[in-house]
This record gives structure tokens, sequence and C-alpha cells, in this order.
């Protein structure tokens, strides 16, 4: 049986991922809020009133977990959803007063938060970092995108 590399860079990515997606949800339990919730406020603060689909894609969620996560938001009275009038099919989305207000205040939490993240770490060292991490984001597309074509075979 293979052991994972406890030393392995891609180990210290998933185990700093997952450290910070915890700190954030605690940091957002006071708001009543998921992760994914204010994922979805935070692009409908850009982008009031875009459809139900787009913000599926922007948002990288499928249809039935947008729904669910609007339901939840829209019950919260943080967005409500309309009928497009250019197509009855489509829902439009947009951000309450309610639903901004929210987002600012907890934009500015998590601005804190990012700050205190990369404390002591060097500008040039934080550029590095993203970089590296934009690079294994390109080669993980990459690697999917043939895994998929060799599927398809």
């Amino acid at each position: 049986m293979t052991v994972c590399n406890e030393e392995s860079l891609a180990r210290q990515i998933y185990l700093t991922a997952r450290d910070m997606r915890n700190f954030a949800e605690k940091l957002l339990k006071p708001f009543c809020l998921t992760m994914e919730q204010f994922h979805l406020l935070n692009k409908l603060a850009d982008n009031s009133g875009i459809s139900q689909r787009q913000l599926g894609e922007a948002a990288d969620k499928s249809p039935a977990n947008m729904t669910r996560i609007l339901d939840r938001i829209e019950a919260k009275g943080l967005a409500v959803r309309r009928e497009d009038p250019g197509d009855r099919r489509s829902s439009l989305v947009f951000l309450t007063d309610k639903g901004a207000v929210l987002v600012e205040e907890v934009f500015g939490v998590f601005n804190s938060y990012s700050a205190r993240v990369v404390s002591g770490i060097a500008a040039a060292d934080q550029r590095l970092a993203r970089e590296v991490l934009v690079k294994m984001g390109d080669n993980l597309n990459k690697m999917a995108e043939k895994t998929a074509e060799n599927i398809k075979r």
C-alpha cells in the first residue's frame, strides 16, 4: 500500500486549503452564512440581475446546487429571483439591500482575514506562490481534459 507523502507540495496545499476553509466557515457562522452562500452573494454584488444559469456557471455550480443555495439565501432575504422578461423559462437573480449590506460587512472581515493569512510572507514570495498555484491549476485542467478524451475513446 502506498502512503501519501506528508512532505509533498500537493498534500501541503490540500491541508492549507482545508484549514483556510474551516476558518472561513467559522468567520461566516455569526452571519449565518456558508462559504457557498457567501460566494454566490459576492458574485451577485458585482452582477445583480444576472440569470440563474449565468450565476451558476460563474460560481461553477450545477443547476440543482444553484437552486438549493438560492432557496436558502432567498429565505434569508439576501437575494430574490424574478422571472426574466426576455425569457419566461429563466430567472434573474438580484441582491437585496439587506444582502448588499451583509456582503460589504463580510467582505471587510475577509479582507482582514486574507491579510493575516499572508502576514510575514514577503510580497515576492506571495507572487511566486500565486504563479506556482496558477501553473498547478493549468496542469490539472490539462490532465482533466486528457482524462476526458481518454474516457470518450
